[in-house]
């Protein structure tokens, strides 16, 4: 039996997206610790030009490194931080669309 090949689709974070209506957006990665346990992935999206009453944009997510080496120990996909960022741009992107539109 042949093996089969998938052709995986790879999403990148961009550093700048454009909304539905035109404005750009400085997309920004961080992560940082919030706990002895903890991870905090966040992307932000800021308007290059500021408008009045414009807020920025941000979607996080926390990870547990308990849960983790859970899945880990049981021979489970981990997600990478790049998937972590990929995911949250997926949403970050709709939230742009739905303020702007």
């Amino acid at each position: 039996m042949g093996r089969v090949r998938r052709k995986l689709t790879r999403m990148v974070v961009p550093a700048y997206c454009v909304s539905s209506t035109g404005r750009v957006f400085r997309v920004l990665r961080s992560s940082q610790r919030v706990g002895p346990n903890r991870v905090r992935f966040l992307l932000r999206a800021q308007a290059v030009t500021a408008t009045d009453g414009s807020t920025d944009a941000e979607r996080w997510r926390e990870l547990d490194a308990d849960l983790i080496r859970d899945k880990i120990a049981n021979r489970q996909a981990i997600p990478t931080p790049e998937t972590t960022f990929e995911d949250l741009w997926q949403q970050l992107r709709l939230d742009i669309d739905a303020r702007d539109g």
